[in-house]
């Protein structure tokens, strides 16, 4: 019998990303909260989609190297938390 790993829903990454942001966090720190490998299809798929929807904002937004920023939530990002707490 093969074990099946449990799949999170990326709706409950997202807010677990989000919560965790509350301070700013550096994408390696996001990564490694969520137990996944700190890499470029990982950051593209979990911070990027966030960050591009302006869930949450970067301090080096005008810099070169992203990697460097801390990502910290963002009004819109709070204002989704609101909305989904029970």
């Amino acid at each position: 019998m093969i074990e099946t790993k449990e799949i999170t829903p990326l709706e409950d990454v997202k807010k677990e990303i989000l919560e965790f942001c509350l301070q700013a966090q550096s994408q390696a720190d996001i990564l490694e909260y969520i137990s996944v490998a700190c890499n470029t299809p990982n950051y593209n798929k979990y911070i990027n989609p966030l960050f591009r929807q302006r869930f949450i904002k970067s301090n080096l937004m005008d810099k070169r190297h992203p990697r460097q920023g801390k990502y910290i939530i963002s009004q819109k990002g709070l204002n989704y938390l609101k909305a989904i707490a029970y």
